[in-house]
């Protein structure tokens, strides 16, 4: 420090303490004591700390034994001397607060101004509005913040600027402006003191490394990073951030491990790094993250075991881990996750058995566990989520029979249970869940017939159920599917036709029945459907004739009616279907002429019929 700088810190020492004894003076003068009635005062002066929170100091005195409540008084530097400047009564910016004595020797004192300078007096006294004997005088005290706590923050952003190829932004309005503001800089908040609060800046180009220079920006809450080309890796540095409360850099080309650091920024609440290049451990530290709500690290190359320590972040809500390549089993103590509404570990190397424990999460809304190795039997503790919205088992190595408990999911939306080893069959509980919209259960060994409850779902819009062992005939209920769009039941052994109520099913876009064992005649009905793309009846039995109904389905891009023992002659109507671009008609029993139209299909297997073209 130079010469100048002690000569003025000299001065404002001196001037603080003419000030404080002119305030002792005067304060002393101003209130009348009665020491015969009064108790005791606290001793010495009060120590004040500044608070967790930018505006909060905590005044701590000495315990007054006898005293009724206590008056912590405080006036800030600023308004004393504007006060005395005007020759005015410093008394009128003179604040205290009364508080009942409980024993307490400490008291917080809120909604002061960052920056500011205060000094504090305590009181005791009898009553709430008796006269209270005073302590001296604390220290002068001087709040963390101000305009002083942001100087550095044009440095910042100047260094993001330049980091992350400022001039070639998607916009750039006001950044690096001489005259404009930083809060008129395109995605920057600030704060009254022009303290940066919130950098916004998704999906606007930036394309380089995150400069470490950004944790000068102290009082940031939220920083959103996400959908650019930033590349490198996450600054250690960022954990200096002590305010921030959003850290959001998803979508981009991050490399390298988590910084351990971040388990230090304690007010964080959303943690998204999302849709990077990550890999390593997940950081233990995370876990001393007590307030983070949200921690998504999907799509990533974090490996090793998810910590059981996240059991402890019991403020979350959503715990999202998918498509990583981590490992080990799914630990129990994510059971403790009481406020947990999303957890997603979905495409990952996990194994073991599915914890019985998660049944004990009971708002639980979204549960996924696709696409890893988990095995064993399905635990029925699941039937105790009632909140559930989605569950998702699939492309495991699950075993045993569907939990006719699943019937009670007043509120599932999405069940996804498809390509495991169940076995057993479809429970008709299953047509109890009302809001019901997608049913994945293809790839697995149900057998029996499908539960013709199955069609109560009305508000059911994709069910799929090929690729089983199931049996019988096809439900005449499924008619009442009123919002079904996809209807795909191949592969399987069901017997008897195809019943005409399926020409009620006006959503419809995708109907495959095929590799089946399905008999009968085509219903005319199915030209009803005047939304469907896809009509797979192959590999069947059908006979009969091919309905000229179908020539009403002007949206059909596939029609495979092969592999049956349809007969009759292939209708020319036909080629008025403006969308069909495939149509295989082989291994049947048609006769006449193949309509010319129909050799201008893109992908068809007419020349197989052994039939002449029309002339």
């Amino acid at each position: 420090m130079n010469t100048a700088s002690h000569t003025q810190r000299g001065q404002w020492v001196a001037t603080s303490a003419v000030l404080a004894a002119i305030l002792f003076a005067t304060f002393a003068a101003s209130v009348t004591t009665v020491a015969a009635q009064s108790p005791p005062s606290p001793q010495d002066k009060p120590r004040v700390v500044v608070g967790p929170v930018t505006s909060e100091v905590v005044v701590h005195w000495n315990a007054v034994q006898d005293a009724g409540y206590h008056r912590i008084g405080w006036v800030s530097k600023e308004d004393y001397e504007a006060a005395v400047e005007a020759s005015e009564d410093w008394l009128n910016a003179f604040t205290s607060v009364s508080v009942a004595n409980s024993g307490q020797v400490s008291h917080t004192i809120a909604h002061l101004t960052p920056g500011a300078s205060y000094w504090f007096i305590v009181g005791s006294s009898d009553h709430r509005y008796g006269n209270p004997r005073w302590s001296l005088w604390s220290e002068l005290v001087t709040l963390p913040g101000g305009p002083a706590a942001c100087a550095g923050d044009r440095d910042a952003l100047t260094a993001l600027y330049d980091a992350t190829d400022g001039p070639n932004w998607r916009n750039s309005v006001n950044w690096l402006s001489d005259t404009a503001p930083i809060d008129e800089w395109f995605g920057v908040s600030t704060d009254a003191d022009g303290c940066v609060l919130v950098l916004y800046l998704d999906s606007n180009d930036l394309a380089g490394t995150i400069p470490a220079g950004l944790a000068a920006l102290s009082r940031l809450r939220s920083l959103h990073l996400g959908n650019n080309d930033l590349t490198g890796a996450i600054p250690p540095d960022l954990a200096g951030l002590d305010d921030l409360r959003v850290l959001r850099l998803v979508d981009n080309e991050l490399s390298g491990e988590i910084p351990s650091e971040l388990g230090n920024m304690a007010r964080l609440s959303v943690l998204d790094l999302d849709g990077n290049e990550l890999t390593g451990p997940i950081p233990l530290e995370l876990t001393n993250l007590t307030e983070l709500r949200v921690l998504s690290l999907n799509r990533n190359m974090l490996s090793g075991p998810i910590p059981a320590e996240f059991g402890t972040m019991t403020n979350l809500t959503n715990l999202e881990l998918w498509r990583n390549e981590l490992t080990g089993e799914l630990p129990t103590e994510l059971s403790n996750l009481v406020n947990i509404r999303t957890l997603d570990v979905d495409e990952n190397q996990l194994t073991g058995t599915i914890p019985v424990e998660l049944g004990n999460l009971t708002n639980l809304k979204f549960l996924w566990l696709r696409q890893n190795q988990f095995t064993g039997e399905i635990p029925v503790e699941l039937n105790n989520l009632s909140n559930l919205v989605v569950l998702g088992l699939d492309g495991n190595q699950l075993t045993g029979e569907i939990p006719a408990g699943f019937g009670s999911f007043a509120r599932l939306e999405r069940l996804y249970l498809y390509d495991n080893d169940l076995i057993g069959e479809v429970p008709a509980e299953l047509g109890n869940l009302s809001e019901l919209e997608i049913l994945y259960l293809y790839g697995n060994r149900l057998t029996g017939e499908i539960p013709a409850e199955l069609g109560n779902l009305t508000n059911l819009e994709g069910l799929y159920l090929h690729r089983n062992r199931l049996s019988g005939e096809i439900p005449s209920t499924f008619g009442n599917l009123a919002s079904l769009e996809y209807l795909i039941l191949d592969q399987n052994m069901l017997t008897g036709a195809i019943p005409p109520e399926f020409g009620n099913l006006a959503e419809l876009k995708y109907l495959s029945v095929n590799r089946n064992q399905l008999t009968g005649e085509i219903p005319p009905e199915l030209g009803n459907l005047g939304n469907l793309e896809q009509l797979r009846l192959d590999n069947n039995g059908f006979t009969g004739q091919i309905p000229l109904e179908l020539v009403n389905l002007t949206k059909l891009e596939q029609l495979h009616l092969d592999n049956n023992q349809l007969s009759g002659v292939i209708p020319a109507e036909l080629v008025n279907l403006p969308e069909l671009a495939l149509l295989y008609l082989s291994s049947n029993e048609f006769t006449g002429c193949v309509p010319a139209g129909l050799l201008d299909v893109a992908d068809n297997d007419l020349d197989e019929l052994g039939l002449e073209a029309c002339q």
